[in-house]
C-alpha cells in the first residue's frame, strides 16, 4: 500500500476511534450492590521533599460517611476560605519552597507588602501558612500541606467543569456584557467582535485575508488565514488550548496578544450560541471542534491535510437570547470602516 493510502487509512481508524472513545464515559464506575457501597472509602498517601526534609504520609483512608460527616455549612467555609485567587497563588508559591515578603511581594506582583498582608492575614490566623521568627520566610504549616494538596488535586480533576460553570452563570446574566443595542440583544455585536478578533491577527502581522459568510440558517462564519488557534493541550490538563479559548471569558483570540480586548470575548460568543463550529489549520493539517452553547460537544479531531494557517469560526446565536439575525447592511458598514482603517487588509462579505 503506497505511504499516503495508508497515512489515509490509519487516519480514518484514528477517526473512528476517537468517536468511540466519545460514547464512553471518561469514568468507569464499578457496580456495586447497595450493601457494599455504603462501604466505599477514599484512600491517599503522599510525599513532598522541603527545605525542611522529605515528609511522608502513610496510607490512610476515610469511608464516604466520613468525607460527608461535616455540615454544608463548615465545608463551604472550609472551601470559600481557599477559594480566592491571592490565597490560592501565595499557598502555591509556598508549596514550592520558603519565601519572605519581598519576595514574594516581587513573585506575585501584589505592590506593596500591605496588599501581600491583607491576604496573608486569614492564612496565619487559620494556621495554613506560619512564620517561624520575625521577618524571616513564610512556608505552609507542616500538617497542612497534605490537605492543600489534596484540594488542589480534586480542583484540577475539575477544571473543565468549572469553566463550563462560569458560561453557565453568564449565560443566566447576558446583561453583564455589553451585547445590546437599543436596550435589544443584539446578534450583531457578536459577530463584529469576532471579526475585530481576527483583526487582531491582522495587526499582529499574522494575517492577511478575512472572509465573512452569512448562512440562510441563521448562523455566521468569520474566516482568516492567520496562525490558528493552538490545538497542543494546555499544561497540566487533559484541555487543549483550543478549548481553553473559546471556554474562558478572560482570554483573547490570540494567545499572545496584548491586553486589549476585542469586544466580547470569543468565549461568550461561544457561551450565547446554540451552536459552534471551530476549523483550525495549523502545522500541515485541518481540526474541527463543535460547540453547543459553549460546552465541548466533539473532542478536537483532526479532519485533513492542508498547506494553509487559519482560523474559521461559524456560530449560531442563541435565539432565545437574540430574537433578530444579523443585518447585512450594519455589516457591510463595518466592514467598510475596518477597510478604511486597514487599506492592505483583504476583507470579503459573501
Amino acid at each position: 500500500m503506497p505511504f499516503k493510502e495508508e497515512l489515509n487509512h490509519i487516519k480514518q481508524q484514528l477517526e473512528i476511534l476517537i468517536k468511540k472513545a466519545d460514547s464512553i464515559d471518561a469514568v468507569s464506575l464499578i457496580q456495586e450492590s447497595e450493601e457494599e457501597s455504603l462501604f466505599t472509602s477514599i484512600s491517599y498517601r503522599g510525599t513532598i521533599t522541603t527545605d525542611e526534609g522529605r515528609r511522608k504520609w502513610r496510607p490512610a483512608s476515610k469511608t464516604l460517611g466520613e468525607v460527608l460527616a461535616p455540615d454544608s455549612g463548615s465545608l463551604a467555609n472550609i472551601l470559600s476560605s481557599l477559594g480566592h485567587k491571592q490565597r490560592i497563588e501565595i499557598i502555591k508559591s509556598l508549596l514550592q519552597e520558603p519565601k519572605n515578603a519581598a519576595e514574594l511581594v516581587k513573585e506575585l506582583g501584589m505592590g506593596t507588602t500591605g496588599q501581600l498582608y491583607h491576604h496573608m492575614k486569614p492564612l496565619l490566623h487559620a494556621g495554613i501558612i506560619e512564620q517561624k521568627e520575625r521577618g524571616g520566610s513564610y512556608s505552609i504549616a507542616g500538617d497542612k500541606i497534605l490537605p492543600i494538596l489534596l484540594q488542589l488535586a480534586g480542583a484540577a480533576e475539575m477544571f473543565e467543569s468549572s469553566r463550563y460553570l462560569a458560561l453557565e452563570a453568564l449565560r443566566e446574566e447576558p446583561e453583564k456584557m455589553d451585547m445590546k443595542t437599543e436596550g435589544d440583544f443584539d446578534a450583531n455585536i457578536l459577530l463584529f467582535s469576532l471579526i475585530h478578533h481576527a483583526v487582531q491577527e491582522y495587526e499582529a502581522g499574522y494575517a492577511s485575508r478575512i472572509n465573512i459568510y452569512l448562512h440562510s440558517d441563521g448562523s455566521a462564519t468569520v474566516s482568516d488565514d492567520g496562525r490558528g488557534i493552538p490545538v497542543s493541550l494546555l499544561e497540566g490538563t487533559s484541555m487543549s488550548r483550543l478549548q481553553d479559548v473559546l471556554t474562558d471569558v478572560e482570554k483573547n483570540y490570540l494567545e499572545d496578544s496584548s491586553n486589549e480586548k476585542a469586544g466580547i470575548p470569543v468565549a461568550a460568543i461561544n457561551a450565547f450560541s446554540e451552536k459552534l463550529t471551530v476549523l483550525i489549520k495549523k502545522d500541515t493539517m485541518i481540526y474541527r471542534q463543535e460547540y453547543q452553547y459553549g460546552k465541548a460537544f466533539t473532542r478536537v479531531v483532526p479532519i485533513g491535510e492542508t498547506n494553509e494557517t487559519g482560523t474559521s469560526i461559524t456560530f449560531l446565536p442563541d435565539k432565545k437570547v437574540y430574537k433578530s439575525g444579523f443585518d447585512a447592511a450594519k455589516l457591510e458598514e463595518k466592514i467598510n470602516e475596518l477597510q478604511g482603517l486597514h487599506p492592505d487588509l483583504l476583507l470579503s462579505l459573501q
